[in-house]
């Protein structure tokens, strides 16, 4: 602490100009005010004040105050011993709440001696006799007090310096409002920038699609319309017209896809909520049904973490994702979803067995309209939706890859409030009261709602099968009801299983079945017609391989071969019967 002499100058002797020690104090506050003038802060204001309050004066102590509404708020201090810092006081009771509501310095030599100060509160501490001043003289906005540890009347230079370093300080909190509201602004423009941005790239793409993508179907209509309407050879002009609605359909798929990907830039319409992965994962796996199927793809995941996010968001971010896994891949290509916790957010993996990426393509591969193979159809826009939409959750993604060695689609998303894994929970279904002496017990496993209807409506209402039958939406659900069934003493004959289920699919179930040293006959029902699935099937036990929909054409021969079941007909109703 710098040294400045004290000693106040002597009373009844009339002096000449200011003293030596006023001087120096003079000098000493030119060093606070450059330092004040240079801070961006109210910490640092509060440090430099605090500390120049105690060195000007010689105190034993020195206090920062700020109001804080109706209280005191003793921000900093600087003193021998503790005092009340980060305390908040009622303005009425408090000292340096008088010095804000008056606009008056205060001295007093003995604490005691005066009704403003509230004895109880300085009890414990050293202080005997104190100078406070208001910060600001007009509305003051804070107070700065000194104290000693003995009777002390503090001199009038005493004061008047404090009262300037006040006034001083009042200019650095004025600066550090101000600078705060500047740095609002910059950031408010920083974000209006962004904004526009986003929207200027939003508006390139929406003229790229105008310039390039819309016109080739447009320019096909107009063609074969053209052809149409001048064919003069008298052939059959449906071909022309397949090429018209192929062509429309690319249309409004391009402008679908577009108004997409344009309405992605601003947060605002982004409406998060606990959004469970499991349940974005069978929508898009649903709304890909067909693709899947054809493609003979498969895809496998375990239990999949709830996020922070928009579920349209993330049903799409997954849909694009494993659609383009099964597009750029041979038939048959195995697709794996997982999810790894990193602590503070949740990583997310889809993988494929695919051809993978060569290494420049990884960077690019997200760009509007970037397509890395001829006649590649769609817009160009999937990837670069997804990159937006895990952009705007506050989330990163990216491609690991290697030519022959598949990809790896990698992304982040903030944790939700209830961030454990969500786990498929679905309790399982009560059994289905047995009906019919001796008729077979059937347990139906699929996840899609319209399959489960179409199978029992096909084999019992067209095709007149008669069976005790019950439902099971996922394969652990199906697996607690085999468990169930088995231990009431009432277990299924038969299992008819589909292949592609999200969390476990129908070949993770059948060999968890088997684990378990259970024998219940199982026929797979599915719409996938691969030699790779029908071969992994006979290899794990199943009795038979129904490709949907199902029939009882299909189904019968199957039976045949399963000696604990037998048919039993009467009329045109089959009736599945367990074997005597």
């Amino acid at each position: 602490m710098i040294s400045l002499s004290t000693t106040p100058e002597p009373r009844g002797v009339a002096s000449i100009g200011p003293s030596p020690w006023y001087t120096r104090a003079m000098e000493h506050l030119i060093e606070v005010v450059q330092a004040l003038s240079q801070a961006r802060d109210i910490a640092t204001v509060a440090a430099i004040t605090r500390d120049a309050a105690r060195e000007l004066t010689g105190a034993d102590g020195a206090t920062f105050v700020l109001r804080d509404g109706d209280k005191c708020f003793y921000a900093d201090e600087n003193a021998i011993a503790p005092l009340w810092k980060g305390k908040r006081f009622p303005m009425e009771i408090c000292i340096s709440g008088w010095v804000m509501l008056h606009a008056e310095p205060v001295t007093i030599e003995d604490i005691y001696a005066d009704p403003r100060i509230p004895a109880e509160a300085y009890r414990p501490t050293f202080v005997r006799s104190l100078a406070m001043v208001p910060i600001r003289k007009d509305a003051p906005i804070g107070a700065i007090g000194n104290y000693w540890a003995h009777n002390h009347q503090p001199t009038a230079e005493q004061v008047s310096i404090l009262q300037a370093l006040a006034n001083t300080t009042a200019v650095a909190l004025e600066n550090v409002r101000l600078i705060d509201e500047l740095r609002e602004k910059v950031d408010t423009l920083e974000v209006q920038q962004a904004r526009i941005k986003e929207q200027h790239d939003s508006l390139e793409v929406f003229t790229h699609a105008l310039a390039h993508d819309l016109k080739e179907p447009v320019r096909t209509v107009r063609a074969f319309s053209d052809l149409i309407v001048h064919n003069k050879s008298g052939q059959s002009n449906e071909t022309y017209f397949d090429f018209i609605r192929a062509a429309a359909e690319r249309m409004a798929m391009m402008v679908d896809t577009v108004f997409d990907y344009t309405q992605l830039h601003d947060p605002a319409r982004t409406v998060k909520s606990d959004c469970p992965m499991n349940e974005a994962l069978i929508n898009a796996t649903e709304n890909l049904r067909q693709l899947i199927t054809e493609r003979r793809a498969s895809i496998r995941t375990g239990p999949l973490p709830m996020v922070s996010a928009q579920p349209s968001h993330m049903m799409q971010v997954l849909q694009n994702l494993i659609a383009n896994a099964v597009k750029h891949s041979p038939d048959g290509v195995k697709i794996e979803v997982s999810a790894e916790d990193k602590g503070h957010c949740w990583q997310f993996c889809v993988s494929d067995n695919g051809p993978g990426i060569d290494g420049p393509d990884l960077k690019r591969i997200f760009e509007p309209f970037r397509r890395l193979r001829q006649n590649e159809e769609g817009a160009g826009l999937g990837l670069a939706i997804c990159h937006k939409i895990v952009t705007l959750h506050g989330g990163r993604l990216w491609c690991e890859s290697e030519p022959g060695e598949g990809a790896r689609f990698l992304f982040t998303l903030p944790k939700a409030e209830s961030a454990g894994m969500s786990e498929d929970e679905t309790q399982a279904a009560p059994l289905e009261k047995v009906t019919g002496d001796g008729l077979a017990r059937v347990l139906l496993v699929d996840d899609r709602e319209a399959d489960l209807e179409l199978t029992r409506i096909l084999l019992r209402e067209r095709d007149k099968v008669e069976w005790n039958l019950s439902v099971a939406r996922s394969g652990k659900e199906a697996l607690s009801l085999l468990t169930q069934a088995r231990e009431a003493g009432v277990p299924f004959d038969l299992v008819l299983l589909d292949i592609n289920m999200p969390g476990m699919s129908g070949f993770d179930m059948l060999r968890a079945l088997r684990a378990e040293a259970d024998d219940t006959a199982v026929i797979m029902c599915t719409g996938s017609t691969y030699d790779g699935d029908i071969q992994e099937a006979r290899e794990l036990g199943a009795q038979g391989y129904m490709v949907k929909p199902p029939s009882l054409a299909q189904l019968r021969p199957m039976v045949d071969d399963i000696p604990e079941l037998s048919w039993q007909d009467e009329g045109v109703t089959a009736r599945l019967m367990r074997a005597a």
